[in-house]
């Protein structure tokens, strides 16, 4: 039997930081609220010329490299993004010509902040048919330009960056178990840009100025994600037949410290056994889960032959989680 694992992974952030006191001098606000409330101390922002390919881009070079493989050695490229370059041609494709991709087919999905854990689950599907052997999903964001930097419950929320990892096949009983994804759409209006799509484009004379930008519903995201957090964690657990407490290392959506405090609270396990780098970053949306993953394997807590859980929720509604042994 073959299975199919994570071979290469990377992932990359802007250099430029953003603090909690320079949001002070932009919005009404305050580092004592932002930490209270979310955990986050600073976040990276990309400068204007650089896109959410670029950002792929950067993540993508380090899991190749890693994977000790070529461009043009890539099957295919899957990427996870709520904020593309263009509303079209897909940012996916956009990224395969920056990186030199010359023989893989590439298309975007987009699951919000639980889009890489659906790009995961896609690609794990392909690696495993004989006709790919290697295959890039990313997760790359650049959300300073879609939020309302005049919005103080969401500007402070967010950050730009971009995780990837390349896909191969591994011996049987390593690599990614299994996969439990979920959606509610009667929750979409919960986390959405109202405007600049065909149901209300910037042109229409029904556009109000402001619905271009990211909107949530803070409660009801709140109220949403402490029960869908452990839920995947339980379910993708039950579908490959492990237990809670065979699981080392939960590496979750990096939204917000008391969410994620909280999920582990209703799974009753110990916040050492999760990884959190949301106090530098900030909620990259759909690459949080792959920046902290990387990030997790480079600092040596996540070794080979752990059991780990990835874990994200976000707009759709949309939430689920990935098993694997690394």
């Amino acid at each position: 039997m073959v299975g199919v694992g994570i071979v290469g992974i990377g992932s990359y952030v802007p250099p430029k930081i953003m603090t909690n006191e320079d949001l002070e001098n932009i919005v009404d606000t305050s580092n004592k609220w932002i930490v209270e409330k979310t955990g986050i101390i600073e976040r990276r922002i990309s400068e204007p010329d650089v896109c959410t390919s670029d950002l792929a881009v950067f993540a993508a070079i380090k899991a190749m490299k890693m994977a000790k493989i070529k461009p043009e050695d890539i099957d295919m490229i899957i990427l996870a993004t709520s904020s593309p370059d263009v509303p079209l041609s897909s940012t996916a494709g956009i990224t395969q010509n920056k990186l030199g991709c010359i023989n893989a087919s590439a298309f975007d999905i987009n699951a919000v902040c639980a889009g890489w854990i659906h790009a995961l689950e896609i690609g794990t599907k392909f690696t495993a048919d004989n006709n790919y052997e290697n295959i890039l999903v990313i997760g790359a964001e650049t959300y300073s330009r879609i939020v309302n930097w005049k919005d103080r419950s969401t500007c402070v929320l967010f950050g730009d960056g971009a995780g990837a990892a390349v896909l191969q096949k591994v011996e049987d009983g390593k690599g990614i178990l299994g996969t439990w994804i979920k959606s509610d759409g009667s929750g979409a209006n919960v986390i959405q840009i109202p405007a600049g799509g065909v149901r209300k484009s910037l042109s229409s004379d029904r556009f109000v100025e402001g619905e271009q930008y990211f909107q949530m519903n803070g409660r009801a995201v709140w109220d949403f994600a402490i029960d869908a957090m452990p839920e995947a964690v339980i379910n993708v657990l039950k579908r490959v037949n492990r237990d809670l407490s065979e699981v080392d290392m939960i590496i979750p959506h990096q939204a917000n410290l008391n969410i994620i405090k909280e999920g582990m609270k209703k799974l009753n396990l110990p916040m050492k056994k999760t990884f959190i780098n949301l106090q530098k970053y900030g909620n990259t949306a759909g690459a949080s889960v792959p920046i902290a993953l990387s990030e997790a394997v480079s600092e040596g807590k996540i070794k080979s032959g752990d059991l780990v859980v990835t874990v994200a929720f976000g707009g759709g509604l949309a939430w689920g989680a990935n098993a694997m042994i690394w």
